[in-house]
């Protein structure tokens, strides 16, 4: 059975050069959408041909739930935050709500999964004492860290942001993770051994996923035991990456 997911976007023209305080108070939103049946997400956009259009894209798992927010007394205190005396194009706004062309393929239908229940993913990672992640810029800089990988290397709470990646691994996973960043192949399910070093750690082996995205990359990764094989057992299954050390 397929997941059914619609898009509700959103168009509107700002007249009275108040786009700084629209993208603001979206920023700011009161987030009242956020528990509502059937919301999956939300984005904001500005165009870059006219900062003064702007979109709001909303996913939902269907129509009805859309509607029913949509009319709700909720929707309408929501807009209470925007700014006053904001002034937009009524001959330019338009709503559209597109449905998302659907497969019945397993691989497919837990591709949608994991896309449309991101608030649940997030939250999971936030809690789970074994989902160890971190996103960095492609030189190493640390952008944001899961709870875990933040106990993981003796870190308090967001004091990782802004460190070097590489100096929390030991020279040998630093130098296989450069190369696998720098080759910038997108292979999400090869898996391979990290060993990070924290405060007072002889050094902790991780089995890790990566996925490497032209302005940051990601790594998500679990304690060898979880991932029910030893180091040794990925010796001969992990490759270097193409055009990377083969250290």
């Amino acid at each position: 059975m397929a997941i059914a997911m619609i898009v509700a976007m959103s168009r509107f023209r700002v007249l009275n050069h108040r786009e700084r305080d629209v993208r603001q108070a979206f920023l700011d939103r009161p987030r009242l959408v956020d528990g509502q049946a059937g919301f999956l997400g939300l984005a904001v956009f500005q165009d870059q041909a006219d900062c003064a259009i702007l979109y709001l894209v909303t996913r939902w798992s269907d129509v009805s739930s859309f509607r029913t927010w949509h009319s709700s007394q909720a929707h309408k205190d929501s807009h209470e935050s925007m700014p006053k005396g904001l002034k937009l194009d009524s001959a330019f706004t338009e709503l559209r709500i597109l449905e998302r062309v659907e497969c019945e393929r397993a691989q497919e239908v837990f591709e949608h999964f994991t896309g449309d229940w991101g608030d649940l993913i997030r939250a999971h990672l936030a809690s789970s004492n074994m989902a160890h992640g971190v996103v960095a810029a492609p030189n190493g800089i640390i952008l944001g860290t899961t709870a875990a990988m933040e106990r993981l290397l003796g870190c308090e709470p967001g004091r990782l942001n802004g460190q070097p990646l590489w100096e929390f691994l030991t020279p040998e996973s630093a130098n296989e993770l450069r190369g696998r960043v720098e080759a910038g192949n997108r292979r999400c399910e090869l898996r391979f051994p990290m060993t990070f070093i924290g405060a007072g750690s002889a050094g902790r082996v991780l089995i890790c996923n990566l996925d490497v995205q032209p302005n940051a990359f990601a790594l998500l990764g679990e304690p060898v035991s979880v991932a029910g094989k030893s180091v040794a057992g990925f010796a001969g299954q992990h490759s270097a990456p193409e055009g990377g050390p083969t250290k």
